[in-house]
């Protein structure tokens, strides 16, 4: 046979019979040359995992935890990423790190997560090398060190890794572990965002929006958070809404906004939830519902989202949707104060780092 190894062995019939398996599911699974089927790529990856072939077992393992194809089993697809894991997988290797991140099926375990991540990273895995990175920054099973992690974060950007390009970008925007620099934190997001990353593509929208590193230009910013929107991102939704309720780059039409921002906070998106009881506690774009204002900014608070302190506050101060109850009033205006924020702001729009994290 004249298929071969990468390190140039030959492949045994059973081999060659799982790579050919293993393929014809690649290409139902991205689409490459025929139309998108992942029951048809999940089918293909069972074949090629009964000979044993070690990335289709990691694929079905994927399957799994997705819910592709298969239906989602977070217990089947451990067992089949730590199969492959044990098999010499690099990318089953560093997978089987989130499930003690992430602390689903095995119990979480900071420690062991960042040393499967360690282990990665010390074979240039993109990926290892970015939630290394990630640990790092906030001190999770390892001692924090912002310049370490942005060290990790830049030699997985410079792999074109997506999610390390845009966290390369959010420590030049934020100081964190180099000096801020907006140009700099543009540049990453843009290559981040121009490689399908909706975290990034909402963030170099908020670029366009706040003239962060770049020229301020409205219309741009439309129209990368609606490029991240059509990928499902909810905070660029939300931004998008904002957009319309202010009339930024689009025409004024606060009916659209209000949709918009329902969608987000449908979604669980902070910025979403908070714009739309803004919306609903006003009656700008809506009729006016109090109660239901009230119960937006609680699920906004309830995310850390830090603007949501100073409205809950006054809710509560003012019994807006709510009982008024003055030591409630107190706890979250202290809360606002501790985050740098006595009143509310009416420029929301967000970059998602306030609501979640880009990891």
């Amino acid at each position: 046979m004249d298929k071969k190894y990468s390190n140039g062995e030959q492949l045994s019939p059973t081999d060659f019979l799982a790579k050919k398996y293993f393929d014809q599911a690649e290409k139902y699974f991205t689409g490459d040359g025929v139309p998108v089927d992942f029951t048809k790529a999940a089918s293909g990856y069972a074949q090629s995992a009964k000979l044993g072939y070690a990335p289709a077992i990691f694929s079905l393992g994927v399957c799994y935890i997705r819910g592709v194809g298969v239906e989602h089993d977070e217990k089947r697809a451990y067992d089949l990423i730590n199969q492959a894991a044990e098999m010499g997988n690099l990318d089953a290797q560093f997978t089987l790190g989130h499930f003690y991140f992430e602390g689903s099926v095995v119990e979480r375990d900071y420690d062991k997560a960042a040393k499967i991540f360690q282990a990665a990273a010390d074979k240039n895995h993109p990926g290892g090398l970015n939630d290394l990175g990630f640990c790092y920054q906030r001190g999770l099973g390892v001692e924090l060190d912002l310049e370490k992690a942005f060290d990790c974060f830049m030699r997985a950007a410079q792999a074109e890794f997506a999610a390390a390009q845009n966290n390369v970008g959010d420590c030049y925007n934020f100081g964190r572990g180099v000096q801020p620099d907006g140009e700099k934190a543009y540049l990453y997001y843009y290559r981040a965002a121009q490689n399908g990353y909706s975290v990034a593509q909402n963030n170099v929208g908020m670029c366009y929006l706040n003239g962060r590193g770049v020229k301020k230009d409205f219309e741009q910013a439309v129209h990368w958070f609606e490029e991240a929107a059509k990928l499902g991102n909810p905070v660029a939704v939300a931004n998008l809404g904002f957009c319309y309720e202010t009339g930024r780059g689009v025409e004024k039409n606060a009916e659209r906004a209000v949709k918009l921002y329902t969608i987000a906070a449908d979604a669980d998106s902070a910025p979403g939830q908070f714009n739309l009881a803004k919306c609903l506690r006003d009656g700008n774009g809506a009729k006016a519902d109090p109660e239901r204002a009230f119960s937006l900014f609680k699920r906004a608070a309830d995310q850390q989202f830090p603007i949501a302190y100073a409205e809950l506050a006054a809710c509560y101060e003012k019994g807006i949707g709510t009982k008024p109850d003055a030591e409630l009033a107190a706890k979250y205006a202290q809360l606002a104060a501790s985050s740098g924020l006595s009143s509310s702001n009416s420029d929301v729009p967000s970059d998602g780092n306030s609501a979640s994290d880009n990891k």
